[in-house]
């Protein structure tokens, strides 16, 4: 008796229904693209119990005819793809004609849809994959989708959904990924009537990620823009100071298809390098068009991720367009300070100090700001006039962009704090400047220009550099000369598995001869597999750099703070160390003056 028989299609489409239906959220992803694709202007979505009970998915797109409306729910049945070219320019989000089914394998679906050009809508009420009803009825253009009784015939896949408020979590961050997608789409999230999430489709996407992340963190938001022979970015990224612990904040829209791909969240976090943590990720949102036959939409599952041709371009265009938008910005945290009666309103716990951008709060800068506001926002809607006041407040501060000679004021020394931070004064406030991550910077700087500018000149060491290594260690050291060579460093054994250096750069500072070694050898036992000689200097140039700097709690005198500061105005960045914290903070006169009651 053969064993190998051709499955019921009933199971087959509970199986199938497993590739595409994973959780609530994938329901309302297949049907919100759905409606994207049919050309919908507003798209709603109601869920009830965070969807466990019902979600629903109205649009006012095309919609669909009778006949259309019953292929629809058919395996494999797609408007949008038919013939084996088409695979290789797809334009559409949805592609497969599997979305449907399989969500009416494992579900309760009622449809109601009207094509654009008729008056006599369709009914639909499908379970299980079998059609219960099938009628005419009166209905607006458009498509609405119920969906109840999600997994009721498969059990165990009802028993692993998350909590409600995880799979909301879920729904929540895709609709919010899919309004900054479509900011000219007006989207309605609801849940048990209340509404999570409105954008009103005016094209905005300002608007739209004013809606999301409030006021504060959209004025803190960085336009960009660039473009190569084969692709065009544009999109907002934050300054360096408004951070996230996770990548969930990293946007990434290819050709208006939300994609997860690590390697661009790498790219981008790469491209903050310096001016933050690396544990901590920017809150961005980069558009990327391009031609469709770049691209392989079809390597996902569920279409979260896509393949790239020529992505050394796109890659480089990335970097190129953040590091040049971060780079003539004044990046100065302006300490914020909270009123009395704010403090009153939040529990202990949740006080954290609140790092605001460098500029001036004198009476004359507020009002030239107002005047700049719509060119930032362009709040113009009646509607959204209570939005508008917000973002009018005096305490707003705007994205300054300065030449290389006027990222640092002139800034005079008065003292020094704890042996670790420099006061500083000018007409704009005081400033405080950590010595050691200033120092840091400096160094860095010196130390990078040095690795790519060297002459190639080297001196033997006056003192003896000799390192022991484990045997496995010595290996890899061995295996790895190459790398030592570049940096102009030879080497020669000495003994069972140690090694002297016979001759190392001109550039390595005296006295530290032997640590920048190490540190060398550390870099090359440790290195990753995506190895490049670029990574590998901008590492030891970080590590090097903090070992030759001034430490904590080490008094200096003025001389020495006024040439650390002259040191520090001539760096590229000097508002952060290498590692990203902030070397210098700013405490303007108007929030002294607030401080001390002197202003309202």
């Amino acid at each position: 008796m053969s064993s190998i028989k051709v499955m019921s299609d009933s199971l087959a489409n509970k199986i199938a229904a497993g590739e595409v239906v994973e959780k609530i959220l994938s329901v309302v992803k297949e049907l919100v693209e759905n409606s994207i694709d049919a050309k919908s202007r507003e798209i709603i979505i109601e869920l009830k119990e965070s969807g466990f009970r019902e979600i629903k998915i109205i649009d006012d797109g095309i919609g669909m005819d009778k006949d259309d409306a019953h292929n629809a729910f058919l395996r494999h049945a797609t408007s949008k793809l038919y013939d084996d070219d088409d695979l290789f320019n797809i334009c559409s989000l949805g592609f497969r004609g599997e979305a449907l089914p399989s969500i009416a394998a494992v579900s309760e679906v009622e449809l109601k849809t009207c094509y654009k050009d008729e008056e006599i809508g369709t009914f639909i009420h499908i379970k299980g994959g079998k059609i219960l009803e099938e009628k005419d009825i009166a209905s607006k253009k458009g498509s609405s989708f119920r969906i109840t009784n999600l997994f009721y015939n498969t059990p165990a896949r009802l028993k692993h959904l998350s909590s409600s408020y995880s799979e909301l979590s879920n729904v929540i961050d895709y609709i919010n990924k899919m309004a900054m997608s479509y900011p000219d789409i007006r989207f309605v999230l609801k849940n048990d009537d209340r509404e999570l999430l409105i954008t009103n489709g005016s094209g905005n996407l300002l608007k739209v990620f004013n809606s999301i992340y409030g006021v504060n963190i959209t004025k803190k938001m960085i336009s960009i823009k660039g473009d190569n022979d084969d692709y065009e970015i544009s999109g907002y990224i934050s300054l360096p100071e408004v951070t996230r612990s996770n990548k969930n904040h990293i946007t990434t829209i290819v050709n208006g298809r939300v994609v997860k791909n690590t390697t661009l969240y790498r790219i981008i976090n790469e491209a903050y390098s310096n001016y933050k943590e690396d544990s901590r990720y920017p809150i961005c949102i980069i558009n990327i068009t391009c031609d469709p036959s770049l691209l392989d939409v079809n390597i996902h599952p569920s279409k979260l991720d896509i393949k790239f041709s020529n992505f050394d371009e796109l890659t480089v265009l990335i970097k190129t367009v953040i590091i040049n938008a971060l780079k003539d910005k004044l990046l100065i945290p302006n300490i914020n300070v909270v009123k009395e009666d704010e403090i009153k309103k939040e529990k202990y716990e949740n006080l954290t100090l609140n790092i605001e951008r460098a500029t001036s709060f004198v009476e004359e800068e507020k009002s030239q700001y107002k005047n700049k506001l719509e060119d930032l926002v362009n709040y113009r809607d009646s509607d959204d006039n209570e939005v508008l006041e917000v973002l009018q407040d005096n305490n707003i501060s705007e994205v300054i962009t300065v030449s290389d000679n006027e990222k640092l004021p002139e800034l005079y020394p008065v003292g020094l704090l704890l042996g670790t931070y420099i006061v500083c004064e000018n007409e704009k406030g005081i400033y405080l400047i950590d010595q050691h991550a200033a120092k840091e910077r400096i160094n860095y700087e010196k130390v990078s220009y040095q690795l790519s500018h060297h002459d190639g000149n080297t001196i033997r060491p006056i003192v003896p550099i000799v390192l022991e290594l484990p045997q496995n260690e010595y290996l890899i050291l061995k295996e790895n000369l190459d790398i030592l060579a570049n940096l102009k460093i030879e080497i020669e054994e000495f003994g069972v598995s140690s090694v002297r250096v016979v001759s190392h750069p001109t550039w390595w500072n005296t006295g530290y001869e032997e640590e920048t070694f190490k540190r060398i050898v550390e870099l090359i036992i440790n290195k990753e597999k995506d190895f490049s000689l670029e990574k590998f200097n901008d590492n030891l140039a970080k590590m090097v750099s903090c070992k030759m700097s001034i430490k904590a709690n080490t008094y200096i005198d003025k001389p020495s703070m006024e040439s650390l500061i002259n040191d520090l105005r001539k760096c590229k960045n000097p508002y952060n160390c290498p590692h990203g914290r902030p070397a210098i903070i700013h405490f303007s006169i108007y929030e002294l003056e607030k401080m001390f009651k002197r202003s309202i």
